[in-house]
């Protein structure tokens, strides 16, 4: 007998030993009964009433509400106040509305400009300084960008002082 003969039944045993638990755990297991549900009569109702009041369905209050002593004046409210910040929401909005015209002619400046360049070089071969902009352009766009950083920070500064404050934030919207 060859080795051959030996081994090939042998394998196929082995593998049909080893394949079998394998599709038995593929295969899903039926559902568990569910315990019926407790359904509650009056008959439970009536075997649970004379403990009705360790539920405290019947339990006196111990200070009645006439007894209770006044709350204590809160005295100074604080923060100061709605019509404050309010205002101070609308003096801030005027500052940047102001700053917003000031941006919109630097970008107005920075436009003409590049149309400017574009139009001077129209005629000739762009050099590598040309296309990454003069001085001046350079100067009013880093004025842009600092004036957009302030609005940003006097917004953050208003909603922070509001907050440290004690207001509430519908007082700084418009």
């Amino acid at each position: 007998m060859s080795l051959r003969t030996m081994v090939l039944p042998l394998g196929f045993g082995l593998s049909a030993v080893l394949w079998t638990p394998a599709a038995t755990a593929d295969e899903d297991p039926a559902p568990a009964a569910r315990p019926p549900v407790r359904l509650y009569t009056n008959e439970d109702l009536d075997r649970v009433h004379p403990f009705r009041d360790e539920t405290g369905i019947r339990s006196v209050p111990s200070v009645s509400p006439e007894e209770r002593p006044a709350p204590a004046p809160a005295g100074k409210p604080r923060g100061r106040g709605e019509r404050h910040w309010r205002d101070e929401a609308a003096r801030v909005r005027g500052r940047i509305r102001a700053m917003e015209g000031q941006a919109a002619e630097l970008r107005a400046s920075i436009a003409e400009q590049a149309a400017d360049a574009d139009h001077f070089l129209s005629g000739r071969r762009r050099s590598s300084a040309s296309l990454s902009g003069n001085g001046s352009t350079t100067r009013l766009q880093s004025r842009l960008a600092a004036l957009e950083r302030r609005m940003r920070e006097m917004e953050e500064d208003l909603a922070e002082r509001a907050r440290r404050d004690g207001a509430l934030p519908g007082w700084l919207r418009p």
